[in-house]
C-alpha cells in the first residue's frame, strides 16, 4: 500500500518505540513531545504541548494522526481535534479501563462502565472522537508491560490490594505497537480494537508467582466481600488476533 505521512501525537514510551517502527515501514512520521530526551528523529520530532499551544499546518496536515497522550480533561482533548480535519485517519490510544470491573465476558461490542475519572474522561473522548471523524479506530490497551516496567515492581511488597479477584488483563508493549502498526497498513480504520495477552487468570494468583520467581516480596490481597452475581470483566482478545494476526506475548520479562 501507499506510505502515507503520520502525525504522530505523543513520542514516550509506547511512542518512541512506535515511530521507530512506522519509519522502518516506509512511512513519514512527524511527532510530537513535551520533552526533548524523547526525540528520536531530530529532523522529524517537534516539541509540543498539546494542553498549551496551537498545532501548526505541519502537524495538522497528514492524513494519519495517532494519538498516544495518557487521559486528560475531555477540553483539552476537543481543543487539540477541533484543529484536525475530519477526514483525517485517527487512531486514538484508549484502554480496557472503560469497560469497568463487573461486566463479565466483554468484547469491542459491549457496553461501558468506567469506574475511575481517567476511564471517565477516555470513554467521553471516545464518544466525541467518533462523532466528530469518518475514520476512527480506537485502541484499548490492557495494562502495558515492557522489561523491568511491569506492574510487578508496583505491587510487590503492597499490602491490603482488593483487586485480586479481577482478571488479569496486560499486553506487551511490543504487541501494542505492532498492532497499531498493522492497523495502518491494513487500512483498517473504523474499528476498536482491546490488546490484551492470553493470560487470563486471577491476579492474586499471577502476581503473587511472578513475586515469588522474581525474588520480590509477594503483593498481599484482601478478601472482598462479593454477591452471587459477581461476574469480574473478562476481556475478549479475539477480533485483534483475527484481523490483525497478534501472537501476544505472556512471559513478563
Amino acid at each position: 500500500m501507499k506510505k502515507e505521512q503520520i502525525t504522530l501525537i505523543g513520542i514516550g514510551w509506547l511512542g518512541g518505540p512506535l515511530c521507530e517502527k512506522l519509519s522502518a515501514l516506509g512511512h513519514k512520521v512527524i511527532g510530537t513531545t513535551k520533552s526533548n530526551e524523547n526525540i528520536v528523529d531530530g529532523n522529524n520530532i517537534f516539541s509540543f504541548d498539546v494542553t498549551q499551544e496551537q498545532p501548526s499546518e505541519l502537524l495538522t496536515s497528514s492524513p494519519v494522526l495517532i494519538y498516544t497522550i495518557p487521559p486528560m480533561g475531555l477540553n483539552e482533548v476537543e481543543t487539540f481535534f477541533n484543529f484536525i480535519d475530519s477526514n483525517t485517519k485517527i487512531i486514538f490510544i484508549s484502554s480496557t479501563a472503560v469497560y469497568g470491573k463487573l461486566q463479565g465476558i466483554v468484547d469491542e461490542n459491549s457496553s461501558f462502565d468506567p469506574n475511575s475519572p481517567n476511564a471517565q474522561v477516555l470513554r467521553e473522548s471516545e464518544s466525541y472522537l467518533k462523532k466528530r471523524f469518518k475514520h476512527i479506530s480506537i485502541v484499548r490497551p490492557g495494562g502495558l508491560f515492557a522489561g523491568t516496567r511491569h506492574p510487578v515492581y508496583f505491587l510487590a511488597g503492597r499490602t491490603g490490594i482488593s483487586t485480586g479477584d479481577e482478571f488479569l488483563h496486560l499486553v506487551h508493549r511490543d504487541d501494542c505497537v505492532e498492532a497499531i502498526s498493522k492497523i495502518v497498513e491494513l487500512n483498517l480504520f473504523g474499528e476498536d480494537f482491546n490488546l490484551v495477552n492470553d493470560l487470563r487468570i486471577l491476579k492474586k494468583d499471577y502476581y503473587t508467582e511472578l513475586a515469588k520467581k522474581l525474588n520480590l516480596a509477594p503483593p498481599q490481597f484482601t478478601s472482598v466481600s462479593k454477591q452471587e452475581t459477581y461476574l469480574p470483566t473478562k476481556i475478549s482478545n479475539d477480533k485483534s488476533k483475527r484481523l490483525l494476526g497478534i501472537t501476544y506475548k505472556t512471559e513478563a520479562l
